[in-house]
């Protein structure tokens, strides 16, 4: 399933929801959240990088805006002009069926709410935080974000088990569609877990112009 404009708004509506941000606005063939944090002004989101894409690059000039598209990092490169900066790439990731049970013997589980997101934290024995994930549950699309497994409790096997604890709130929730916006590490790991990939996720932003050189005046001739 090739991802389509009103795909990408659902996730970006459960991105926003976790975050206690203004849900996406459709912009022409776009999306846009005001996101208004010192490093993200505001992102913007399209379906692939044809005209309205470079429409909209052309004509942002402030600082840190982050232009997002399902398109592989150097095709976005491409298009852009020498300005804006890629990051690391992303993959759009969806799930059919349920995941494989897992667990995470000797860690606490913890659920609480922040902003619109179910926020699932495994503790070790001690009561230190080990791993911690989040899921917005918006009319029948369930989004996976910000999964993270704190070290040392790395390769323990704890993001399987939160995810698992994730995807159940998903299923009490009869969500029909779960999608997730993976880095190259988490993609290996939810493949295996029965996720496949729907599209590339690249990230451009737009970083601030180069400072002029300041030139220094010569120094004045001795008296």
């Amino acid at each position: 399933m090739k991802p389509d404009l009103d795909l990408l708004e659902r996730w970006l509506t459960g991105w926003s929801l976790a975050r206690g941000l203004p849900l996406p606005t459709r912009d022409g063939a776009g999306l846009t959240v005001e996101v208004g944090w010192p490093d993200q002004l505001r992102r913007h989101v399209f379906v692939d990088a044809g005209p309205a894409l470079q429409a909209c690059a052309d004509s942002s000039a402030e600082p840190f805006v982050h232009l997002k598209a399902a398109v592989g990092p150097e095709q976005l490169r491409r298009v852009l002009p020498p300005r804006w900066q890629m990051e690391s790439p992303r993959y759009l990731m969806t799930l059919a069926a349920s995941m494989p049970a897992a667990s995470a013997p000797g860690f606490a589980a913890e659920t609480r709410t922040e902003h619109g997101a179910c926020v699932i934290t495994l503790a070790a024995p001690d009561g230190t935080r080990a791993a911690t994930g989040r899921i917005v549950l918006h009319r029948g699309t369930a989004v996976f974000d910000q999964i993270e497994t704190f070290e040392p409790y790395r390769r323990k096997g704890l993001a399987s088990a939160l995810m698992c604890a994730l995807d159940a709130l998903a299923g009490q929730a009869a969500a029909d569609e779960r999608l997730l916006v993976a880095t190259e590490a988490g993609r290996a790991l939810y493949l295996k877990l029965g996720w496949t990939v729907l599209a590339p996720y690249s990230t451009a932003v737009l970083l601030p112009a180069p400072a002029a050189a300041l030139v220094s005046a010569p120094p004045p001739p001795s008296a």
